[in-house]
């Protein structure tokens, strides 16, 4: 991740295929500009499986956790157009989280990444170990901060019933193959039980769209 924020918040979705390209289209061109814009954030991503379900990955950036739930990104919540109501009831297995960056390192943007939720045990040790990896540029430990995500609830009028996710890994890499060698290795089920790790979600995922202020 390029960006200075420690507030993070992720989505990982499906879509009904006949909203497919409707929502690509209103991501790109509404949901993430109005994220950044109005709602305050630093960047927003949102990235396509390559080897993953859900099919879908989002996340936005702000400074801290707590502005991640800013006045601005509270009010567009609370004002849902009616296309986005249409988009919004086409999700299906959709995860959600906030949490607080923990440990991490960046050259820059990765082209794919590498997305690992997890229960148990601490993911910033892997930071430094990862960091040096073949095709690595850049990886991330993230803590539930599953209190921000309750003030945006409090709130929200779609998504109340989006499931909670616990911590999360992200790698981002040069090619596919660097983090496949990855899952062979420390970031293996068994590798990361050894820690004290419990794998809750993985999942392989290429960049689509990224805006930034």
């Amino acid at each position: 991740m390029d960006y200075a924020g420690k507030g993070v918040l992720m989505l990982w979705l499906d879509v009904t295929p006949e909203l497919r390209a409707e929502t690509d289209t209103w991501y790109a061109v509404e949901h993430l500009p109005d994220r950044v814009g109005p709602g305050g954030y630093l960047c927003a991503r949102r990235y396509r499986a390559v080897q993953a379900s859900p099919e879908y990955l989002t996340f936005f950036v702000a400074e801290t956790p707590a502005d991640l739930a800013s006045p601005g990104y509270l009010g567009l919540v609370q004002r849902i157009s009616p296309q986005s109501h249409r988009i919004r009831a086409g999700f299906r297995d959709v995860a959600r989280n906030t949490f607080l960056v923990v440990a991490g390192h960046s050259l820059g943007v990765g082209g794919v990444v590498l997305a690992l939720r997890s229960r148990g045990g601490a993911l910033a040790p892997l930071v430094a170990e990862l960091a040096q990896a073949q095709g690595v540029v850049a990886v991330h430990a993230l803590q539930a901060a599953p209190e921000i995500r309750a003030r945006m609830d409090a709130v929200r009028v779609t998504g109340l019933a989006d499931a909670p996710t616990g911590d999360v890994l992200l790698v981002e890499a040069l090619q596919a193959e660097d983090l496949h060698a990855l899952r062979q290795g420390p970031l293996s089920t068994a590798a990361l039980a050894t820690r004290g790790i419990s794998e809750e979600h993985h999942g392989l995922y290429a960049l689509q769209h990224h805006l930034a202020r």
